[in-house]
């Protein structure tokens, strides 16, 4: 904690650096893979290609498979399904595109496939498209949240200044904005899929680093009133606190961690799928991020305008 005070130049821009390249990937990310983020299933955008045969026409669904492959993989669909029918119910593929594929090389490929089944006599066969825009759909839950954390980032700000001191609030409202920022950088760098959930634990690592930050502020504080440091340097009553607080922090960002593990856990023993563990990921990066904004941008941060905080003399 104390190397956090004495590199604070250094874990800010370390800080700005890891935004950047997150802000950097996402935008890429954005124009060639369908989004800044992985959108989950919530907010996925995507155009897809829904092809059925019936079993007594096409029993194994091999002939759908052959050619839905031969006319839409050279679209490049980011996603292939099947799912082999019984009785009543059809064998159905399904090719998903990223928004940016061209409509009419879509419509091209559904007559292009209506056309083959019509020359193999599958009478029962039948091929649709889809757009979903589930961003359109979903962008109203992100601008609430979004506008909620903006709002707690404020009082919490606002809260700081009347409590203890207006250095202290401004170095709280930078640590929740370099939190979100690391947060949504390492959720577009490693491409963790994005749902509701991690809109829950994203409020939920805010939560933690207004906790974390009240108790190293008021810890702070209390060092500046204390009139046996009067001669005490700022910087070394700074790094103290934030050496006496660590383990606090510490622990609340393990346990919170912790209980992702343990719930991960119980969710894979219930149903053992690799998709499983997408949501609890996504949260195991909502508490690094905070780990790091409370345990180092924190104390960096406060160290460069703790010249504006008056200390009793």
């Amino acid at each position: 904690m104390t190397k956090s005070v004495k590199l604070r130049h250094i874990a800010v821009i370390v800080t700005v650096i890891i935004v950047a390249i997150g802000m950097a990937v996402g935008t890429i990310c954005h124009f060639l893979a369908g989004g800044f983020f992985n959108y989950g299933d919530e907010f996925a955008s995507y155009k897809s290609v829904e092809v059925t045969t019936s079993v007594p026409e096409d029993p194994s669904g091999e002939t759908l498979q052959t050619i839905a492959s031969e006319e839409l993989s050279s679209l490049g669909a980011y996603e292939v399904s099947f799912s082999r029918g019984t009785g009543y119910v059809p064998n159905t593929v399904v090719y998903k595109f990223y928004t940016s594929v061209d409509d009419a090389a879509i419509s091209d490929a559904v007559s292009a496939i209506q056309s083959r089944f019509s020359q193999a006599g599958f009478e029962d066969s039948y091929v649709t498209s889809h757009v979903n825009d589930g961003v359109a759909e979903g962008v109203w839950q992100l601008n609430y949240v979004a506008i909620a954390l903006a709002s707690a980032a404020v009082f919490q700000a606002i809260y700081f200044a009347i409590r203890f001191k207006p250095g202290m609030a401004l170095s709280a409202l930078l640590t929740q904005l370099a939190a979100a920022g690391l947060y949504a950088s390492l959720l577009a760098i490693t491409r963790c899929p994005v749902g509701l959930e991690a809109i829950a634990f994203a409020a939920v690592a805010a939560i933690i680093a207004m906790i974390c930050n009240g108790i190293f502020f008021d810890r702070v504080k209390k060092s500046f009133k204390d009139e046996a440091n009067a001669k005490a340097q700022t910087l070394g009553l700074v790094s103290e606190g934030a050496r006496s607080t660590f383990k606090i922090s510490a622990f609340a960002c393990i346990a919170a961690l912790a209980a992702v593990v343990i719930f991960g856990v119980f969710a894979v023993i219930a149903s053992p799928a690799l998709a499983t563990l997408a949501p609890f990921a996504a949260c195991a990066l909502a508490v690094v991020a905070c780990a790091y904004s409370v345990g180092m941008f924190t104390p960096a941060s406060y160290s460069l305008v703790c010249g504006m905080d008056r200390r009793a003399k």
